[in-house]
């Protein structure tokens, strides 16, 4: 299981931060990043039958390290999210877990490298759970600097990082996989996604059908509250029907940019990019002064040029970074701007008939 080492980083509002690292902040048009980092690791905060409470067990498609005795029920809900993320580690809250094992689940997660986690429980009794997983997902994007989101069923999140599933499927052998269940998948799959695609009409593979269905005014009702919903496309598959996440409130700061997936993508990769290059490569090893400054605006350029590459963003030129001196002799104020690419997904055509 990858770990992960601590870093120091977080959002700013003046430079007046003690530990050395990446502080980052990002409006509409801001992010910042360097090297490509990989995707694809899913966190399950699931209760199993059989193992140790609080261990983690690491699952791909190749090798597991499930526990001996584990059930079919146990796996269900790791296979579906291993559709689509390469990585599944599952947390064993245990079968009746309660608030601390959650806060004691979320301590263990600071330390372990993922990119989505997923707690597939609903209702009453679960509701404080999920306001402590969503809080804490908060805290870690804005200020431990490091950018995870989570999905979770109905839950009004109101926030990039938290994605609320809003509707469930039936499996191809009449399995009813309700919204939380469902979560798992949604959670592998955006694990799993590229910074360059979108999950905007997505196959669920083994689905037939979606519970509930929903009429158009339902499903446009859903989107606009930040839900992420299913539907049954015109070949009969089961396809995502938009690639969004909770956030409804937009802002000047926070733009309708911000509720699409694929942009938070690239954004939240390169905030964590930026991060692990700074710490590798410049914290410490790097003289701060012009010539020193130029090397990290190279790098920071080059990285850009690597991501407009791939159609992550778009419109790039070097004069979009710039890296100055900061108050303290030590730190430097880093200004980029650039464009994330989203995905053709609304296509208005207008029809002349004579």
């Amino acid at each position: 299981m990858k770990r992960r080492r601590d870093k120091m980083a977080g959002s700013w509002i003046s430079q007046n931060k003690i530990l050395p690292g990446a502080y980052i902040n990002f409006s509409t048009n801001a992010p910042l990043s360097i090297t490509l980092g990989d995707r694809g690791t899913v966190v399950l905060l699931k209760g199993i039958s059989v193992g140790t409470k609080g261990e983690i067990y690491r699952i791909t498609a190749t090798e597991n390290e499930y526990p001996e005795g584990a059930t079919k029920a146990d796996k269900e809900l790791v296979n579906e999210a291993l559709k689509g993320a390469k990585t599944a580690l599952l947390y064993n809250l245990g079968e009746d877990h309660l608030a601390e094992d959650i806060e004691e689940a979320l301590i263990k997660l600071k330390t372990v490298k993922f990119n989505v986690l997923t707690y597939p429980y609903d209702g009453t009794t679960y509701d404080a759970n999920k306001l402590t997983i969503a809080t804490w997902i908060d805290a870690m994007r804005e200020d431990e600097g490091l950018k995870i989101q989570a999905v979770l069923a109905d839950y009004v999140g109101d926030s990039e990082g938290i994605i609320n599933v809003g509707q469930g499927i039936m499996l191809s052998d009449e399995t009813v996989l309700e919204a939380k269940d469902a979560a798992a998948w949604v959670a592998g799959q955006t694990a799993g996604a590229n910074i360059n695609k979108s999950l905007t009409g997505q196959k669920y593979v083994g689905a037939i059908d979606v519970v509930p269905r929903m009429t158009k005014t339902e499903m446009e009702n859903a989107i606009t509250a930040g839900k992420f919903i299913f539907k049954v496309d015109n070949a009969q598959n089961v396809t995502a029907v938009y690639d969004i996440n909770s956030l409804t409130s937009i802002t000047v700061k926070k733009g309708k940019q911000f509720t699409k997936n694929r942009v938070i993508r690239v954004i939240d990769n390169v905030n964590n990019d930026v991060i692990e290059i700074f710490e590798s490569n410049y914290v410490g090893k790097a003289n701060n002064n012009a010539e020193g400054r130029s090397l990290l605006r190279a790098t920071l350029i080059e990285y850009f040029n690597e991501l407009q590459r791939l159609n992550a963003i778009q419109n790039f030129v070097a004069e979009d970074v710039t890296v100055e001196p900061g108050v303290d002799s030590d730190a430097v104020v880093i200004g980029c701007f650039i464009q994330p690419v989203d995905s053709i997904e609304k296509i208005y055509i207008s029809v002349n008939l004579s």
